[in-house]
Parts: structure tokens; sequence; C-alpha cells
């Protein structure tokens, strides 16, 4: 492919924005490829500038290579980014259905407890005996208050 086929591929996923300097001295360019998400993509990984600093030799030989596996690389990203995003989606839409399922539960009227003590309660109340022979109701004194345990 050359330069601008890829240039183009890479811009159906983000608005490029591109600058090139030169250094005399050296007598090399730095070229930077700034991607912009378009606005359904918005993940920060994908906004990873491609800086490249050689002669323009190099550029000549191997810029549209480099060009390629940035788009490539990207094209990658791009899919996990949206992978990732229906994984979340997906768990977001079942956590918000189990609370709803967990409100409604909630929600629904249960049967109260029964203040009244069962039968088998007041057998043990009533009648039953300790085990040195004393029934509960010894243990109290003939005023109905409680005697002092701790005297």
């Amino acid at each position: 492919m050359t330069m601008f086929t890829e240039l183009y591929e890479l811009a159906t996923t983000a608005t490029l924005a591109m600058v090139i300097s030169a250094d005399e001295k050296r007598g090399t360019l730095t070229i930077s490829v700034m991607p912009k998400p378009k606005k359904d993509a918005g993940e920060p990984a994908l906004t990873k500038d491609l800086t490249l600093t050689a002669t323009p030799a190099e550029f000549d030989s191997g810029f549209v290579a480099a060009l390629k596996g940035y788009r490539e690389t990207r094209a990658g990203l791009i899919e996990q980014a949206e992978a990732t995003k229906e994984v979340l989606q997906a768990a977001k839409e079942a956590a918000a259905k189990k609370a709803a399922e967990a409100t409604t539960k909630v929600s629904k009227p249960t049967a109260k407890p029964s203040t009244k003590p069962s039968s088998a309660d007041d057998a043990d109340e009533s009648g039953s005996e300790e085990a040195d022979g004393e029934s509960e109701t010894t243990n109290q004194t003939t005023d109905g208050v409680q005697p002092n345990l701790f005297a």
C-alpha cells in the first residue's frame, strides 16, 4: 500500500492530526500521527500517538510499513475495547436484573411471626421441672419480684 492508502485506512477509525518537524543539524524528520477516536470509541488506549524520527530516506523506505503496523495494532486494540465494552455491558445488565429480582423478593409481604407462644412452649413454661427438681415458678418471690441473683 501507499502512504495515503494507509492514512485513509487509519482515518476510518479516528480523526488524524499529523505534525512534521525537521532537525537540520541531524538531517532527520520527526513525524507524529495523533489519532482522536471518533465519538463512539473514546478509549484512552486508542489515542496513543505514533511518533517516529528518521532520515527522509528511511521514511521513504519504511514509513508505510510503520503506519501499517500501527494501524493493525490499533485495530486490534479497537476490537479488544469493543469486546470489553460488550462484556461490561452484559455484566451491568445482569447485575441490574439481579438487583431488580432482589428488590421484588424483598418487597413481597411475608408471613408475620406469631407473638403467641406455641403449645410446646406453654408446656415447658407451665409444667416442666428443671434437672434439680424445682420448677421455674419456685424461683420467684411471693410478691412477684425476681430474686437478686448477683447479691
